[in-house]
């Protein structure tokens, strides 16, 4: 198998191409390059890396011939066409979290700085100048009120500092509670002014949408605690910034910290307060994050050219999570269920209904659907079929799937039923997975039971229950040279109907299953390739 390549644009720390590089990846470093330079360079390459000034319009990912993965080093996917990449399979991924240490340490920097006023402390005197008698700067926090206005995924370490120093902990949220808030000992209000009026800190952790824009203003100004101290470290917008500066210029606040203003942004009437600290946007950007950024995005994208879980793709429209490692080692087998019912079909398929039996009803499948979409829709396929673009290419091609889950609905601990139906009629199969390897096993297929591993090659056969068919397809094959690896019978009521399933080591023609069919005296047969 020959080398996949990767390409480097813009800036990555060299412990990412380090660990590319480990892992047997072929890196090559474009620098900062612009749209154009890039669709002339990507051509050839299996994965992009894109640095934080980099972006990948559609123009780049068209010119992509291999491309499989993009990976950015930022914590969100703005400047990468997210459609086109989707749309051809592209898998996207990012690195989410590598900057939440660094930024909750910004927070409680400023946090520290604001009750300590460090900006107003007086200069010390000159040379033959007396000494300034001793005067008071700002409070301690121990004992005081840390109040946060949203729940992102730096509070829990802000908390955990907070908390330390000896503050108590109170917060809203407009939406539900990030995972684990519960045990962050923090105090819940139940609306907004509610946590105003008991901080004697106030730090916003909600994300620049029109939603948030303006949340606190003139009222919540109204009933915060004299000397309050306010900090929004990276967002601006969500405290109203005039009633801020008309708070800050009363005394009623008594310390503010704001992200410097957006480029060219002019009149900006609160950094300009005296004693407001003002925060650069890339101050969580530390050595730090930059290398956890890097290493992050590199485990990403080798992982997905070595065919593995992206947990942090971001076009793959299913939730894993915590589940991922329970679910991922099922795909294969629903992406060979879902090649093995597009064959056995009579005709072209229209609908598919999954069904989930035991206990994978306690889990969200829809990667797993995903994963037999996949394999149905690669047989045949010209283009690439992936866990990305899947459902888009079903929706396109009008397939309609019903996903349900049943805890009582199979004799296995996890068991998966794939219905394929079309105006020829409906067929089915099920499958499970044996062993700590997880490895795929057929357990019915044409409504009978069955126990066999799917192989490369394989033979379905459908007969009258008789004697002598047995004898008569192991006479045929054995004259055409054909050898039966596996095999497996299942039958309903004793001579009425049976199937038949074999794993074989050579294929067989068109015109050797027919005549198989006609010389045995078989209802049906299906030479399939998983």
């Amino acid at each position: 198998m020959s080398t996949k390549k990767i390409l480097v644009a813009g800036r990555l720390a060299p412990e990412g191409i380090a660990r590319l590089e480990t892992e047997g990846f072929s890196v090559d470093l474009a620098g900062d390059c612009d749209a154009a330079a890039l669709a002339r360079l990507v051509p050839g390459y299996h994965g992009l890396i894109a640095g934080p000034s980099v972006g990948v319009p559609s123009e780049v990912i068209a010119a992509a011939d291999v491309l499989e993965v993009i990976g950015c080093t930022g914590a969100g996917v703005d400047d990468i066409d997210l459609d086109e990449a989707t749309a051809r399979g592209v898998i996207v991924t990012d690195a989410p979290q590598s900057d939440r240490v660094s930024a909750a340490e910004v927070v409680l920097t400023v946090l520290l700085a604001c009750a300590h006023e460090i900006l107003r402390t007086s200069a010390a005197p000159g040379a033959g100048e007396p000494a300034a008698e001793p005067t008071a700067h700002g409070v301690e926090v121990r004992g005081k009120t840390l109040g946060f206005v949203g729940l992102d995924d730096t509070v829990s370490l802000v908390a955990e500092a907070a908390h330390t120093l000896g503050m108590r902990l109170i917060a809203w949220d407009p939406g539900e509670p990030v995972k684990g808030s519960e045990q962050l000992l923090l105090e819940r209000s139940t609306d907004l002014p509610g946590v105003c009026r008991e901080a004697d800190f106030l730090s916003v952790h909600l994300a620049e949408l029109p939603e948030n824009e303006g949340l606190v203003g003139d009222a919540e100004f109204a009933v915060m605690k004299p000397g309050v101290r306010l900090i929004s470290a990276f967002a601006r917008g969500i405290v109203d910034e005039a009633a801020w500066a008309r708070a800050i210029e009363s005394g009623a606040v008594a310390g503010a910290a704001v992200v410097d203003p957006a480029e060219g942004q002019a009149g900006d009437r609160l950094s300009a307060l005296d004693g407001v600290i003002s925060v650069a946007r890339a101050a969580a950007q530390t050595h730090d994050a930059q290398v956890r950024a890097a290493e992050t995005v590199a485990g990403q994208v080798a992982a997905a050219l070595k065919g593995e879980l992206v947990r942090n793709a971001v076009n793959v429209p299913a939730a894993l999570d915590d589940d991922a490692a329970e679910l991922m080692p099922y795909v294969d087998l629903c992406a060979q269920l879902g090649r093995l019912v597009v064959q056995l079909a009579d005709g072209p398929v229209e609908t598919v209904d999954v069904l989930y039996g035991g206990s994978f009803a306690y889990y969200d499948t829809r990667v797993l659907t995903l994963g037999l979409l996949q394999g149905a829709l690669q047989w045949g396929a010209e283009g690439k079929v992936n866990l990305v673009n899947a459902q888009i290419i079903a929706d396109a091609a009008g397939l309609v799937v019903t996903e349900t889950s049943d805890p009582a609905a199979s004799d296995f601990p996890r068991l998966v039923s794939v219905s394929a139906g079309g105006a020829w009629g409906e067929v089915s199969v099920t499958g499970t997975s044996l062993g700590p390897e997880h490895k795929p096993r057929l357990v019915e297929v044409f409504g009978d039971a069955i126990d066999i591993g799917p192989a490369p090659r394989m033979l379905f056969l459908r007969y009258e229950d008789l004697p002598g068919v047995g004898g008569k397809l192991g006479t045929m094959l054995g004259e055409w040279g054909v050898n039966i690896g596996n095999m497996s019978v299942g039958r309903g009521a004793v001579e009425r109907h049976a199937v038949m399933a074999l794993t074989l080591d050579q294929p067989l023609t068109d015109e050797q299953l027919d005549e198989l069919v006609a010389h045995c005296g078989l209802d049906a047969g299906k030479s399939v390739e998983l």
